[in-house]
């Protein structure tokens, strides 16, 4: 059985969407010992149609997009007839329209695809969906889930389509499963819990950054997005100053997405710049160190229902502090230090424990190293192949696979 798993657009700039991308990637390697992959991926026409790489094959699906359009536009033309017929006719609502990437499925025998993102397409190829949250409806006020004013409508459209019309619906928790379910007319038989594997840099060489570090730091990994939550760590470190006296660093990277000069504010407003690091991209190796040899990772983000960064501190030994939403709940279980993101003074407490008290730091480590060994344990490959199982039989009334 042929499988189009399709990726975004992946750059390190991309943050956590790009790391993850990028372990999927190397995840399917395992896949492939049961059933081929085609990566299918935007590559505009600086990549041939088709390539392989370290034993994996690789299909430019702009080069098809670009040598369809006429046959598109001729079919699509045909159509446009066919749907004012309908109307006129039979006020029909119904409406045909061709898609490059069933073109796609036809020429590589492609038998389903997997969008490993929210991505936004026509098509009447099977496809399993990736969808990572529901932001715009859970939070709705957060203006990156609103602003341009058209933002939240074209998401809700897309959510609303893909999601009904998806084969499966890849989720990371049952609290996302549930959101889900809570806002769309969907069928609960269709969705199935992948959580996330561990990135892949996790398992490679470290590299210390080349910026000076503070002898003990806070880490926080998140692009500058208001739902991120970086004030709540700002106003933290400035009440342990002022409280307790206690100078608490904390490293910040991600690119900026509108937020960061309203977080510089407040850092000079709060008198807290020597404390507050903003040390923009930083590479996978220096990644990895600034998470080794961190005091802890704080993780402030107020939307869910999982995420990345918790897994990489947990894997790596770092003490993890996070928001106390129920997906992080969900996501990281007993043993972890949880905070009110409202609350600055909620996170200071646990900072201040790390900081002051000789043995903190080892106690955290080792209240989390239960959920270190079921993430260790985890195969994500598995729970793709056990997906693809279930599609194969249903595949099967229809057509050999």
């Amino acid at each position: 059985m042929r499988v189009g798993v399709y990726f975004d657009d992946v750059t390190p700039e991309k943050g956590g969407a790009s790391s993850i991308l990028k372990t999927i990637e190397q995840e399917l390697k395992k896949v492939q010992e049961k059933y081929e992959i085609l990566i299918c991926f935007n590559g505009g026409m600086k990549f041939p149609y088709k390539s392989t790489n370290e034993g994996m094959t690789y299909i430019n699906v702009d080069r098809m997009r670009y040598k369809s359009i006429p046959k598109m536009f001729f079919k699509n033309a045909g159509n446009s007839i066919r749907n004012a017929g309908l109307r006129l006719f039979y006020h029909s609502p119904r409406i045909y329209r061709e898609s490059y990437l069933d073109y796609l499925a036809e020429k590589e025998g492609i038998d389903i695809f997997w969008f490993t993102y929210p991505a936004d397409v026509d098509l009447t190829t099977p496809f399993i969906y990736t969808i990572w949250d529901i932001g715009h409806r859970v939070m709705p006020a957060f203006p990156e889930t609103t602003k341009p004013m058209y933002r939240w409508n074209g998401h809700e459209t897309q959510c609303a389509r893909m999601l009904a019309k998806a084969s499966f619906i890849l989720t990371g928790n049952e609290t996302g499963k549930k959101e889900i379910l809570d806002n769309y007319s969907v069928m609960e038989n269709k969705i199935r819990i992948v959580p996330f594997p561990v990135t892949f840099f996790c398992y490679g060489a470290e590299e210390k950054p080349k910026f000076e570090l503070p002898e003990k730091y806070f880490f926080y990994p998140a692009q500058f997005w208001p739902h991120k939550n970086h004030i709540c760590i700002v106003k933290a470190v400035a009440l342990m100053r002022k409280e307790k006296g206690i100078d608490a660093h904390v490293v910040l990277t991600g690119s900026d997405k509108g937020n960061k000069a309203y977080i510089q504010k407040m850092v000079k407003e709060l008198g807290v710049e020597d404390l507050i690091h903003f040390a923009g991209f930083v590479t996978y190796e220096e990644m990895k160190y600034l998470y080794s040899h961190a005091t802890g990772t704080i993780f402030a983000s107020l939307m869910g229902p999982n995420n990345i960064p918790p897994i990489e501190a947990v894997y790596l030994n770092c003490p993890l502090i996070i928001t106390g939403i129920p997906g992080h709940r969900e996501q990281m279980g007993e043993g972890i230090m949880y905070f009110d993101g409202y609350r600055p003074d909620s996170l200071a407490e646990h900072m201040n424990r790390l900081m002051t008290e000789p043995d903190a730091k080892a106690q955290a480590i080792a209240a989390q190293e239960n959920i270190r060994k079921e993430i260790c344990e985890y195969s994500y490959s598995d729970k793709i192949i056990s997906i693809l199982d279930e599609f194969r039989l249903q595949a099967s009334t229809w057509k050999e696979v």
